[in-house]
């Protein structure tokens, strides 16, 4: 008789529980290196080393003292260090001025070469950084002198080549690494002038990605201006060391509704950077555009403008004294301005702005050639003026409110020194007239105007009884009367042009009396 051997079945612990407990061994493993590395690595790193070595190198580069607050190694996160409370202090012409601070500056570096003492920086951010910038009366700025020290290529290259040769084990560690990506966290910008009201740009955020000096890398920028919405250009930058060139490629920029396609580039990056930008859009609503330039005190607050306009702008020149070029194209725009008129606009103008000392109306140059077509004066003051003399002339409600409209007016203008001159105005409606030059004071706009106004043959016969008219009255009958237009836009002073009077030949005691009537009747109320 055979025994059975019976055997029982051994006990194992289920799939899924085995699973858990292996994960939790992996997890405390890995808590336990994060800890281990974090109590060990910063033993490994010297970063007074960091400090000593480093900080003169950006204080060499700029000619200024660098100061910092505190250097930390952070591994969580990322490896990174920080500095925290970075100020950059001005050239000793601006003692008393901080060129550049940051609330904390953090270097994101490589785990395994921090180890062996490297520091390869794979990203740069700067937060809250404040760009402090002083603009001289001539022009320039505070960092002229950085601008201007030039570093030649083949010392860069020098410089390179030593810090990437074979170095002593006891050697001091290799120059930082040019970061791939860089951003900047709600910066600002303070532009200075003596005697003027501070300029400050707030919320610039800027991110770098990819950077390389062999293909084109992506890069966004955003910032806000006093009076307009964020602006924004987006698209990629493309750099070239050898040349020291950085190109502009596939950029939109995004402002006030509007955007526009932006090409150009920065040249001569190390010694004075020399600046060329095109944007240009041959179709784009006025309205928009005259907002900006309004901000700018380019363009009447008060003025409603609408319709399509043609715009090209150019920014070029060197950092330090850059000229800003407008082109504008009116295609039958829509303007309705409380102080002059309103009616269609078409014509094209000219802009000039340098970049220097003085007020922006003085430094403003350009030229233009404007039409306005089925229009009206809207400047009540003159409009009361013009519809009392010719009501004094006979004409009737309807045809004195037919004056101050018109078919046409064209106006030829050359902008300069602070003034708008006008080399030709003209005006015609069914009732005069108006042929003129003279000029207008762009700050504080005051008119100095010669104007001839010639009245229609129907309301040269209702004037021309009196003895005086023949002395006013052109070759085709019609009674021209020379006036003096002078004053401020808002309530103009309207007088006889005492100088073409004397050529008329007019008496000098009915000279005197027009004079007395026209002081009478377009005194200032």
């Amino acid at each position: 008789m055979s025994e059975e051997v019976v055997s029982s079945p051994a006990l194992t612990l289920p799939s899924w529980l085995y699973k858990i407990k292996k994960a939790a061994w992996i997890g405390v493993a890995a808590v336990g290196l994060l800890i281990t590395a974090i109590l060990v690595v910063p033993h490994f790193v010297d970063l007074g080393l960091f400090k000593r070595t480093y900080l003169p190198l950006v204080e060499e580069a700029l000619n200024r003292r660098v100061d910092v607050g505190e250097v930390r190694l952070s591994l969580v996160p990322t490896p990174s260090i920080r500095l925290s409370k970075l100020r950059v202090s001005d050239n000793p012409a601006f003692a008393d001025n901080t060129f550049f601070s940051a609330q904390q500056v953090q270097l994101r570096v490589k785990f395994l070469p921090l180890l062996r003492g490297r520091f390869e920086v794979t990203e740069l951010v700067l937060d809250k950084p404040v760009f402090n910038l002083l603009k001289q009366p001539d022009g320039t700025f505070n960092y002229a002198d950085i601008a201007n020290k030039k570093t030649p290529a083949h010392a860069r290259r020098e410089a390179r080549k030593r810090s990437e040769g074979t170095r002593a084990p006891d050697a001091s560690p290799a120059p930082l690494v040019i970061p791939s990506s860089m951003r900047i966290r709600d910066g600002q910008l303070n532009v200075t002038t003596k005697g003027q009201t501070p300029v400050v740009i707030r919320g610039i955020d800027l991110s770098v990605k990819e950077f390389s000096g062999e293909a084109p890398f992506p890069f966004e920028a955003a910032f806000s201006y006093p009076g307009l919405h964020t602006i924004s250009l987006k698209g990629e930058l493309s750099y070239q060391e050898e040349k020291a060139l950085l190109e502009l490629k596939n950029n939109r920029l995004k402002i006030q509704d509007l955007t526009f396609p932006v090409q150009g580039n920065i040249s001569s990056l190390f010694t004075t950077p020399r600046v060329q930008l095109d944007l240009r859009s041959d179709n784009v609503d006025a309205q928009p555009v005259f907002q900006i330039l309004s901000v700018f005190n380019l363009a009447p607050r008060d003025t409603e403008i609408s319709g399509p306009m043609g715009l090209y702008m150019n920014v070029s020149g060197p950092s330090n004294s850059l000229v800003t070029q407008i082109r504008g194209l009116f295609k039958g725009v829509k303007v309705n301005g409380k102080r002059a008129l309103k009616g269609n606009l078409s014509g094209e103008v000219f802009i000039r702005l340098p970049l220097g000392g003085g007020s922006v109306s003085k430094r403003l140059q350009g030229n233009g050639k404007l039409v306005a077509r089925d229009g009206e004066l809207t400047n009540v003051d003159l409009i009361n003026k013009v519809q009392r003399v010719t009501g004094m002339i006979g004409l009737s409600k309807d045809e004195r409110r037919e004056a101050t409209t018109f078919r046409t007016m064209e106006a030829d203008f050359i902008i300069g020194g602070g003034f708008a001159e006008f080399t030709r105005l003209y005006l015609v409606n069914p009732q005069l007239e108006v042929n003129g030059n003279g000029t207008m004071t762009i700050e504080q706009p005051t008119l100095n105007l010669t104007i001839d106004t010639s009245l229609s043959p129907q309301a040269s016969a209702r004037v021309g009884r009196g003895h005086a008219s023949t002395f006013f009255k052109d070759s085709h009958g019609r009674v021209v009367v020379p006036l003096k237009v002078t004053g401020p836009v808002e309530n103009p002073s309207v007088n006889l042009n005492a100088q073409k009077i004397a050529e008329t030949g007019l008496p000098q005691k009915m000279d005197k009396g027009f004079s007395s009537f026209f002081k009478q009747l377009f005194r200032n109320r």
